[in-house]
Parts: C-alpha cells; sequence; structure tokens
C-alpha cells in the first residue's frame, strides 16, 4: 500500500523566529508638509505609473511638500540604488517612496 505525506512549504518568517534580525524602523516625520519626498522607481514596468499616483495623492495632502522622482542607478530590467546614490540621496530626502511593480 502506498503512503501519502502532505507537508506545508510555508517558511517560517525570520523576524518570528528568535534569532531573526530585528531592528528599530525609521523615525517618520508629523507631516510632510516643507519635506522633500523621493519617489524611487527600479524601472520594472508600472512602478512609474504607481509612482505618479502617489506623488498625486501626497501633493493633495501635502500642498507643501516638494517631490524628487528618481531613477535607480544600477542594473537593467531591476535597478537598484548605487551605495553614492544612496548617500547623496539621504542628505537632501527627507521620505521615500519606493516602487516594485509588474
Amino acid at each position: 500500500m502506498a503512503t501519502l505525506t502532505i507537508v506545508n512549504p510555508v517558511a517560517e518568517p525570520k523576524a518570528d523566529a528568535l534569532s531573526g534580525g530585528r531592528f528599530q524602523p525609521a523615525k517618520r516625520s508629523a507631516s510632510l508638509d516643507g519635506k522633500t519626498v523621493g519617489l524611487f522607481w527600479n524601472a520594472k514596468a508600472g512602478g512609474d505609473v504607481a509612482l505618479a499616483r502617489t506623488k498625486e495623492n501626497l501633493a493633495r495632502l501635502y500642498p507643501k511638500a516638494t517631490f524628487v522622482d528618481i531613477l535607480a542607478a544600477h542594473g537593467s530590467h531591476m535597478r537598484q540604488a548605487s551605495k553614492g546614490q544612496v548617500e547623496e540621496l539621504s542628505k537632501r530626502i527627507h521620505a521615500i517612496v519606493g516602487s516594485t511593480s509588474d
């Protein structure tokens, strides 16, 4: 007679494990008014559309905010920020919205 074994292929998230690496989330601003918001696109299809809509909605909520469109520096189909890009952005961006899409 044959035996059928059923297993659950879902892994335990690292954050739920006792040895999982944890870190404090970044501090949040009370408001984006007067702040510079980066809109980071990794060049995946549709991400630019999502960021444009995000910009419209945030601009409506925070009319004094300014926005900077950012295209990741490295890669082709799924781009990544370079170290230099991250350092430069950290000096002039108060908040950032990243988009991955398909």
